[in-house]
């Protein structure tokens, strides 16, 4: 038994790190995604990816991918943006559509 709680106390140590809270919003860095930098432009970031056509979709407040036009998200540094993580692009799931309004 002790063993065990040792093993899930160690197992919480590795999980907490990969988590940030930014503007209170819960994000969770996860593994496999590509590198995005956001300015907070369109308020919290939720959810997102690289689309096939360059192009970054975010979730937005409505729940539907919208697509960057405005280039908020970018994959390098810039200005006072700050860097999270995209999950990867799906073409069954996400179908790479435009989904602006």
């Amino acid at each position: 038994m002790r063993k065990m709680l040792i093993a899930a106390a160690m197992g919480g140590m590795l999980i907490l790190p990969a988590c940030a809270d930014y503007g209170g919003a819960y994000y969770g860095a996860g593994y496999g995604g590509a590198d995005v930098y956001y300015d907070n432009f369109y308020g919290p970031y939720t959810d997102g990816y690289w689309g096939p056509d360059n192009f970054f979709y975010y979730r937005g407040g409505d729940g539907r991918f919208l697509r960057d036009d405005s280039h908020h998200f970018q994959r390098q540094m810039f200005g006072s943006a700050h860097r999270f993580h995209a999950r990867p692009f799906n073409r069954e799931r996400d179908g790479g559509r435009d989904l602006r309004r």
